[in-house]
């Protein structure tokens, strides 16, 4: 064990360096890879925080889907620009929503089921058009994902699905049951049943690490770090090989 910061937050994510990001309601909290604290950030004229992105430390997404709104704030926390209406762009059932590899986001509208991406200039470049037709399978998706060329969909009723950054469905992965998830390179990995599990997309091997408390309902991994969120605070541990 490293660090324990005490907090009552519901969700958290990390990054690629190893920072965290608490949040709950309007707040977001950021923490280096120590656990001290570095930077936090409110705005209650959005409403609550419904999902973090810090997929890009330097435009971390934050969406609020009471107001259908997406805030991108920069390295010192400050936000770049006015919000995005997606109702502005003609989209008012976005349900989730994430940034992507050229500074744009996808968002899952529910108006025809359908992942889009914009660019950083708000232009839409991609669409799926309507999932279920492509799939063959009624959708409800709770989590979005880009990561390494790849636009990963969550549905915990039938699994994630794949697709490329033009919007081409792949695959489903068969692994239900989940919220939210990691990738790291070719391993998909995902806290369930109280332990860190991993799912190899490319042997379809999986993995799984039992934790060093019972008490937590979320768990992520970052550069030989292990994150363990309970109810009264994120603990921060060290994995040795």
């Amino acid at each position: 064990l490293i660090k324990s910061i005490p907090a009552t937050f519901s969700s958290f994510t990390t990054d690629n360096l190893g920072n965290s990001y608490l949040f709950n309601a309007t707040l977001l909290e950021k923490y280096d890879m120590e656990g001290n604290p570095m930077k936090n950030f409110s705005n209650k004229n959005l409403g609550n925080i419904t999902s973090v992105d810090a997929g890009n430390t330097l435009k971390v997404l934050l969406f609020f889907k009471s107001f259908q709104q997406i805030l991108l704030l920069d390295n010192m926390f400050a936000p770049s620009g006015n919000s995005i209406s997606l109702v502005a762009l003609g989209y008012n059932q976005t349900t989730l929503a994430c940034s992507s590899h050229d500074n744009g986001f996808w968002i899952f509208s529910q108006q025809n089921s359908e992942l889009i991406h914009f660019d950083q200039n708000l232009q839409k470049t991609q669409q799926t058009g309507n999932i279920p037709q492509l799939t063959v399978m009624e959708i409800n998706p709770n989590f979005l994902t880009e990561q390494y060329n790849k636009v990963f969909l969550n549905d915990s009723a039938k699994g994630v699905l794949v697709f490329d950054i033009y919007g081409t469905y792949n695959k489903t992965i068969p692994i239900k049951g989940l919220h939210h998830f990691q990738i790291s390179n070719d391993e998909l990995i995902y806290f369930k049943d109280g332990k860190l599990k991993s799912y190899n997309m490319k042997t379809l091997s999986e993995g799984e690490i039992n934790l060093p408390t019972t008490d937590i309902f979320d768990a992520r991994t970052e550069k030989e770090k292990l994150y363990l969120l309970n109810k009264k605070s994120l603990n921060i541990y060290h994995v040795k090989n």
